[in-house]
């Protein structure tokens, strides 16, 4: 599987930024609906993954990434590929330790027909940059594990806030 990363420019910050603030309002009912991911593990997951990411970017070295990924993840990406792919990531110096104390907004938390894949896609309010991230895991010896991934940064967005409600109509006429 390729490794898509989010580039730090202009352009794409603001298209995603727009795609979370307009999923922002809209997914969380969804979600709540249809949710097949506990919260709970959704965040485990998407921490323990961000957390192996953060430590190649500090070491240059992805092997634990690429090894507690997926088979078909570590058959398609060698740590030299995974260390050319975050490169990205790695100079725009996105510090995701924040992550472990910061609660996710979890956007979409959906698993496929069968349980044999889950994607989880949402950011981390941190401060000064959102931390973005869109993961996929495929069930391999009743584990799930790491077969995509998309991380990047963006300026913090702001919910718009709730429209006031009308109060209602006094009728004069009883």
């Amino acid at each position: 599987m390729v490794i898509k990363n989010l580039v730090n420019s202009k352009a794409p910050q603001s298209l995603i930024a727009a795609l979370f603030l307009t999923f922002a309002g809209l997914v969380p009912a969804q979600a709540q609906q249809a949710a097949t991911v506990e919260r709970s593990f959704a965040t485990a997951l998407i921490r323990d993954v961000l957390t192996a990411v953060n430590h190649g970017n500090w070491t240059g070295n992805y092997t634990v990434l690429r090894d507690y990924s997926a088979s078909d993840f570590a058959a398609a990406n060698d740590p030299t590929r995974l260390a050319g792919l975050f490169t990205p990531v790695r100079e725009a110096g996105i510090d995701m330790l924040p992550i472990l104390v910061t609660e996710p907004e979890i956007l979409s938390a959906q698993t496929t027909a069968g349980d044999t894949q889950m994607r989880l896609t949402g950011y981390f309010p941190t401060t000064p940059q959102h931390i973005s991230f869109d993961m996929v895991f495929v069930r391999e010896n009743r584990r799930w594990l790491l077969l995509d991934i998309s991380v990047g940064q963006f300026d913090p967005i702001e919910r718009p806030a709730p429209a006031p409600a009308e109060a209602p109509a006094s009728g004069s006429g009883d």
